[in-house]
């Protein structure tokens, strides 16, 4: 088990990583997580939601074929 919490462990992340966005799935769904979430309050869980919004994977949804009358 690491001794960094699930937030130090996302922070430490190489974003520029083809393997990125699996290492975060596999942060956030794994039991340390599960057992850390509960208890995140404050600034803690501040910086975990402003981390995970800068990270996010961003998708553009294609146009609609229809169109509007």
């Amino acid at each position: 088990m690491s001794s960094r919490s699930p937030l130090e462990r996302l922070r430490h992340l190489d974003k520029s990583s083809s393997k990125f966005h699996d290492r975060v799935s596999n942060i956030l769904y794994g039991e340390e997580y599960k057992e850390w979430m509960p208890t995140i309050e404050g600034d803690d869980l501040v910086g975990l939601a402003d981390h995970l919004d800068k990270v996010r994977c961003h998708t553009s949804l294609p146009r609609s074929p229809l169109k509007r009358a």
